[in-house]
């Protein structure tokens, strides 16, 4: 008897497609019978409306903005925060000195920071890709750090027993060490820049997707509302998945979890 795979990427696949139609069907009997149709709309309809803004040529543009927004504020707040994150894993004092006020920033609601960002800033996109940059950095910047930290000090005393320097150190055994880290940190502030651009349309903005969505929101238009909302899912799911593809490509050298090769099959 063949054994049945659960580690297959087809059969993950296959669950997921069916866990998703299930939960879509469950939604679409349930609005209208169980629940008000007015708060979460009902599937049929937000398809109506998604196909609706995939014809709406404003759609694109808005999509761009919002695009570049993201792209940027991520840019800048994974180099920083990778940058700062490596540079203090490497100088212990100067991260014990800094990290009470590293902690009381990332403390600052986002919220609370995004109406000031607008007066500072402007209402143009600088405002939204430096509210998405807060975000990412903190993400990739305590990930880095820690990465850094967590590479056996071992490792690092027998690489200089062999006559390694200290920049060899860093680049051969530090970095590599703490490279899983690094991109776990990458991967999670991925939809906090997201979240950033969003955050600042949906406050002042007359472009992006968060404007389209504040529109709708406050037209009572929830269909539309709820397509601007899978749309952005859809756009971090995407993100997502490529993510996944650069990490397994950069990691190849490792080998596979434990649990990869323990995993039960019929």
């Amino acid at each position: 008897m063949r054994r049945f795979d659960w580690q297959d990427p087809r059969v993950v696949r296959a669950a997921q497609l069916l866990l998703a139609a299930g939960f879509f069907g469950v939604w679409q009997i349930a609005a209208g019978r169980w629940i008000d149709p007015f708060y979460v709309s009902r599937p049929s309809d937000i398809a109506a409306a998604l196909g609706h803004e995939i014809a709406s040529a404003q759609f694109y543009d808005d999509l761009r903005v919002t695009g570049v927004e993201m792209l940027l504020g991520y840019g800048v707040g994974a180099a920083g925060g990778v940058v700062l994150g490596v540079a203090l894993g490497r100088f212990a004092f100067v991260a014990r000195l800094l990290d009470p006020f590293l902690v009381a920033l990332n403390a600052v609601p986002r919220v609370a920071l995004a109406p000031m960002l607008i007066v500072w800033l402007g209402i143009d996109m600088a405002s939204k890709i430096f509210l998405a940059a807060t975000l990412v950095f903190f993400i990739t910047f305590f990930n880095s750090l820690s990465g850094v930290r967590a590479v056996e000090r071992g490792l690092c005393d027998v690489a200089r027993v062999q006559g390694a320097s200290g920049w060899q150190i860093f680049a051969k055994v530090m970095l590599p060490g703490a490279a899983s880290w690094i991109l776990t940190g990458l991967k999670m502030s991925l939809p906090f820049a997201l979240v950033g651009v969003i955050l600042g349309e949906f406050m002042v903005s007359s472009h992006g997707l968060g404007y389209r969505l504040n529109l709708y929101a406050t037209s009572y238009n929830t269909a539309g509302a709820m397509a601007m909302i899978m749309i952005m899912m859809a756009i971090t799911m995407l993100l997502g998945a490529g993510f996944d593809k650069l990490e397994a490509h950069l990691l190849r050298w490792r080998p596979p979890p434990a649990w990869v090769s323990a995993a039960p099959r019929i």
